[in-house]
């Protein structure tokens, strides 16, 4: 079992993640606190991956919001109910605005060179409103320095470089999160 904290550069607060692998899966369990808007919140989300392909994600914020979705890990997304989600089709990997853990899925899903490219459409999950959408995502592997990778991450409002270790978890995403443990 891994664990990880990050720190919120934006918001006063952190992110507590554990992570444990059972065969080609990992488990993903993990709290958020921070303030935001001068409220306080709490995000709890759980990952189920195969080979980092997202198979089951739930996120409850502030113990009154809910989600779970589904993926076969071909792009078909399916709610709690087993109803299919089409909107979603196309999309293998998740991005929860609130972490940078989702960062890892793509990384860790590919085998990357440098100066290497890759778009991919992405399950955007906006917290605190829980709000879902497609949203086309960018990552460029720049460079490799001992055991740390840089990406190059770009959305349709937003572009960073990203620090990851050498097990593709960010150690630093400037201005928003930095890796503490």
């Amino acid at each position: 079992m891994d664990t990880i904290v990050w720190e919120n550069l934006v918001h006063f607060g952190c992110e507590y993640v554990q992570t444990k692998i059972r065969g080609n899966e990992l488990f993903v369990e993990s709290t958020l606190i921070y303030i935001e808007n001068g409220q306080p919140l709490k995000v709890v989300y759980r990952l189920t991956l195969d080979q980092w392909k997202t198979k089951k994600a739930t996120i409850e914020v502030s113990d009154h919001s809910f989600i779970e979705i589904n993926g076969d890990g071909d792009g078909i997304w399916f709610d709690q109910y087993r109803r299919w989600i089409p909107e979603l089709d196309g999309t293998i990997d998740i991005d929860i605005s609130a972490t940078p853990f989702s960062n890892s899925l793509p990384i860790n899903r590919l085998d990357w060179e440098v100066n290497q490219m890759r778009e991919f459409e992405m399950v955007y999950i906006a917290i605190p409103s829980l709000q879902m959408k497609k949203v086309p995502q960018r990552y460029t592997f720049v460079e490799q320095k001992n055991n740390v990778q840089v990406f190059q991450y770009e959305s349709p409002t937003y572009q960073s470089l990203i620090s990851v270790d050498d097990k593709g978890i960010v150690l630093e995403y400037p201005g928003l999160f930095k890796r503490r443990y």
